[in-house]
């Protein structure tokens, strides 16, 4: 890696000047046509656009400053573009052209470290960057983390928690190769594979009148005061439960944290409308809650694996996170819902379609599917 770094580094240098083989002496050389590209300036490139700071991104890839600064001038010059707008004490701001250059350049460098990745079938190295739904990552994410550990020890996993809407637009621009997430304001482009689906239950302290009985009517809850998750596209999900009945919650508190919602339920202050269920009933500060079944019709919250491509064309890094995904939620009690419209997902009792074969000793998921036995 160092090696790579140094020729890159003496090649920028160096690329447009070149020993005339007759004197000796140095003469400058400008091809007219052709864009001296590097991967080393790509990497830097899309570094510096994530951190929005040369000075970030160089502490990231352990080089100089000036190195990175240095690979994108070279960079903007070969293109003929201005990638970044340079704000004095406010970081880097991505131009029209650095925005288009920053997917297919995540893109290419994904590609080429899938291409080394196949060259060494027994092992899977290198980097993912993939991200998890907030509300989903307690419940899911340590496993995932603690089974893709285990397996694949190389693997470097940058996994972040995301909002409904942050994870669209990280897919979208290729910040990230996949998500578990629930299937919550996904652009139409995105590609879903659905895992499972978790009802919707309604949650009120012990105290509560209602916390003798199992089940609940909405509109028994109307009246009552609602303490909301609050989060993007989520909070929709919930008052949506309501006003598709044609009636209207009385929201008093809003939180965009999970817990602090589930504390203010136990502590009295209303009733609550969520999907996971902690396996505990403590808050943290020590409350406890009683939850309830939603008699009423309300569509249960998907749970997807969704990436920019469909599972064939995913690395293989993002296929076994994808199947520790699934291995994660059959393991919580998911019973996982299957293919649909050709989308790959394993379930339990499948049998190898004509297409995919056996899963390989490696346990990288073929790229076609499974079906169900």
């Amino acid at each position: 890696m160092q090696r790579a770094g140094n020729f890159t580094e003496t090649h920028a240098k160096h690329a447009d000047r070149r020993l005339d083989p007759i004197d000796r002496r140095e003469v400058s050389v400008r091809p007219s046509s052709s864009r001296d590209l590097s991967l080393t300036q790509l990497r830097y490139f899309v570094a510096a656009a994530e951190w929005e700071s040369m000075t970030d991104a160089a502490a990231s890839l352990y080089v100089a400053q000036s190195a990175v600064s240095t690979s994108i001038a070279n960079l903007e010059d070969s293109l003929g573009a201005q990638l970044f707008i340079r704000r004095r004490a406010k970081g880097l701001l991505l131009t029209a052209s650095g925005q288009e250059l920053l997917a297919r350049a995540r893109d290419i460098l994904a590609a080429i470290d899938d291409a080394v990745d196949v060259l060494r079938p027994d092992t899977i190295s290198g980097r993912l960057e993939a991200a998890c739904f907030s509300t989903l990552a307690p419940f899911y994410l340590p496993e995932i983390l603690h089974g893709m550990s285990t397996r694949f020890p190389d693997l470097e996993l940058q996994i972040r928690d995301l909002s409904a809407d942050e994870i669209n637009e990280a897919i979208s621009t290729r910040a990230i190769e996949v998500a578990l997430t629930y299937d919550l304001g996904l652009d139409p482009s995105i590609v879903r594979e659905r895992l499972a689906t978790v009802p919707v239950y309604a949650a009120v302290a012990l105290d509560h009148p209602l916390a003798a009985r199992g089940e609940v009517h909405l509109h028994e809850l109307v009246d009552e005061p609602m303490v909301l998750l609050d989060l993007p596209v989520s909070r929709d999900y919930f008052l949506r439960a309501f006003t598709s009945l044609g009636l209207t919650p009385t929201v008093r508190h809003r939180f965009g944290s999970f817990e602090a919602v589930r504390s203010m339920v136990a502590r009295g202050h209303g009733f609550t409308l969520l999907n996971q269920k902690p396996v505990g009933d403590y808050t943290y500060d020590g409350g406890r809650l009683h939850t309830l079944r939603v008699i009423d019709e309300c569509p249960g919250m998907e749970i997807v694996i969704a990436s920019a491509s469909g599972p064939g064309a995913l690395s293989r890094k993002a296929r076994v996170f994808a199947e520790q995904c699934r291995r994660t939620l059959r393991a919580a009690g998911h019973v996982l819902e299957g293919a649909e419209d050709g989308v790959a997902v394993d379930v339990p009792g499948a049998v190898p379609s004509a297409v995919s074969g056996a899963v390989p000793a490696d346990g990288v998921p073929p790229a076609a599917g499974y079906v169900a036995a």
